[in-house]
């Protein structure tokens, strides 16, 4: 090697030293930078020829390795948009609103919003207002992608086709109700309360429009039975012997011309419960086989007539002279009482006689009553559901074709397990009201001594306005909305590389994909190699202050020994320069 040639080897050590601090320096300055990942120089020697253990012109270069895999500090944030990435995996971003700009990886989870269109909205008092959408985005006003929430308002998408902005102001969905479809509910009645035990508890849905709907739901632990909806007497009301009878009219004097009889009669209301009524027969002391007819709640006469003619509390009843049979009509009345769960039952008189004869006289020959209603009992692990929407209850049990629609009986084992019904179908009658099915797997019966609210959950959302967002350590955006109400909306994915050290680095402290970095991989949170969110928090670089100062001094020391030796070599060819004189 000539002398001149000797240059090559401590000029390449300074440009190697140089190169070595322009990274340590980038490291310094970026030591509180959200998300920077550090990088170092390494250095390989360079030969320009080598024959056995000689060679020509020699000297080191320097190459720059980045450490993007490597952890960040993390830190406490006061924001709910600072999110954190602890372990594996980047942040997806995009350079325009609607997806079509530049992809880009980043790892700081300082989020903010970014100002989209113009919206105009109705206030509550009818007035329109014009806003402004918000969306997520970084530091540089990328929008970081997410998945919207599924239609059941607990799973997400998982492909990254469906990625896309995540809007988050106020209006953003206020116009996105819908209705609740499914429902789960946890419970325990009583298994040990005294008989004629009563205890309601209240679910919560969302209508077509997303406005809030309660349900309740009317636990009792007697089997309820079924109302009364005809009842049917059979009777023999008393006539007077044909030597006695004067037409058209009886004498004020006959014995039985005046003729008064009672009856109590017993039906169900709509919980099989039993409820008396006073049957009242008078008979006409001027017009023969007629009878004046009444029912007694108590001391009130209830309306039976709707005829339009006469008394609306009494009805006139009259009947063949030869036969018995009833002549007048109607043959039948509507009766109800005025108590709550008192429900208007079919009075039938068609099968009332007043048969004639000496020997039918005197008093009322009650020879049967038919009552197709059911008495309510308690039973062994068996409890009666009603639901009510706004007190009305509704049919929740038509399928069995019983007499009951509006309740269903729950029947448990003896280890207090639900047996049946698993779940339960609940179409609400209000305008826009939902029609969901409501899981009661977890209902049970135990000696609690009172009914004991578990868990409720459900799908369908509100119209109400976005109040504020946060995340949970699986990348779930939750919305905190004006009615009190939380729901998942968006949730983060994590994108992830078989080489993340061979990203390309771009202006922003955000990464592109290279040849070498592989394609990337779009997973869920704690999914495959990828890592958790830490909410609340922000990840900064993973610059070690005091590894890097000690870098500097050894490269520092390395450039003066390579000057060192560039100006003996200098000297050295000098010497030989002046050697010609």
């Amino acid at each position: 090697m000539s002398l001149l040639g000797q240059f090559a080897a401590p000029v390449a050590a300074m440009m190697a030293q140089s190169k070595a601090m322009e990274v340590i320096g980038m490291n310094v300055a970026n030591v509180n930078t959200g998300g920077y990942k550090r990088s170092e120089t390494n250095f390989y020697t360079l030969l320009a020829q080598t024959y056995g253990n000689n060679h020509d012109i020699g000297g080191v270069r320097g190459i720059t390795r980045s450490h993007i895999d490597q952890q960040g500090q993390i830190l406490g944030s006061d924001s709910n948009l600072d999110v954190a990435i602890n372990g594996n995996g980047f942040f997806v971003l995009n350079s325009e609103l609607d997806g079509s700009g530049s992809t880009y990886y980043g790892r700081d989870g300082m989020l903010g919003m970014a100002l989209g269109d113009v919206v105009s909205t109705t206030t509550i008092n009818g007035n329109t207002i014009t806003t402004r959408e918000g969306y997520v985005v970084d530091k540089n006003g990328y929008y970081v992608q997410g998945w919207p929430v599924n239609a059941d308002q607990k799973t997400f998408p998982t492909d990254e086709a469906s990625l896309g902005p995540m809007r988050i102001d106020p209006e953003t969905f206020t116009s996105n109700g819908e209705a609740t479809t499914t429902a789960e509910i946890g419970l325990n009645v009583p298994s040990n309360a005294a008989v004629g035990y009563q205890e309601s508890t209240f679910i919560k849905t969302f209508d077509a429009e997303g406005a809030s709907k309660s349900y309740q739901l009317r636990w009792t632990n007697i089997v309820l039975g079924s109302h009364t909806q005809t009842m049917t007497p059979a009777w023999e009301l008393p006539s007077i012997t044909d030597g006695e009878r004067t037409t058209p009219a009886l004498p004020p004097s006959d014995p039985y011309s005046a003729f008064t009889a009672t009856n109590t009669v017993t039906a169900y209301n709509n919980r099989g419960y039993e409820k008396d009524f006073n049957v009242v027969w008078t008979r006409s002391t001027t017009t023969a086989d007629e009878w004046k007819l009444q029912v007694m709640e108590g001391t009130t006469a209830l309306d039976i007539n709707t005829s339009g003619n006469g008394s609306t509390d009494s009805l006139t009843v009259t009947f063949d002279p030869t036969t018995g049979a009833i002549t007048s009509t109607p043959t039948s009345f509507s009766l109800q009482g005025t108590a709550d769960f008192d429900e208007a039952f079919t009075f039938d008189l068609s099968s009332m006689t007043q048969p004639t004869g000496a020997g039918i006289v005197g008093a009322i020959n009650q020879v049967s009553l038919a009552n197709d209603g059911t008495v309510a009992s308690a039973q062994k692990n068996k409890y009666s559901l009603e639901v009510l929407e706004d007190g009305v209850a509704l049919d929740i049990d038509s399928a069995s074709g019983d007499s009951t629609p509006k309740i269903m009986t729950v029947t448990f084992d003896g280890s207090g397990k639900l047996q049946s019904p698993l779940n339960l179908t609940i179409a609400g009658i209000a305008t826009n009201a939902p029609t969901f099915t409501l899981d009661m797997q977890k209902v049970t019966n135990y000696a609690s001594g009172t009914l004991i609210e578990g868990s409720y959950d459900f799908n369908g959302r509100s119209n109400a306005r976005l109040d504020h967002v946060s995340f949970n350590a699986s990348g779930e955006m939750i919305g905190h909305f004006s009615d009190a109400t939380t729901r998942p909306i968006y949730k983060l994915p994590l994108a992830t590389f078989t080489n993340p050290n061979s990203l390309d680095p771009v202006n922003g402290n955000v990464y592109k994909i290279s040849g070498t970095s592989g394609p990337p991989v779009i997973r869920v949170a704690g999914g495959q190699g990828a890592g958790q969110f830490s909410p609340n928090a922000r990840e900064i670089s993973n610059v070690d202050i005091a590894d890097e100062f000690t870098s500097m001094i050894l490269t520092q020391k390395a450039y003066n020994m390579g000057s060192t030796v560039f100006q003996s070599i200098d000297e050295m060819s000098q010497v030989a320069r002046d050697l010609k004189r």
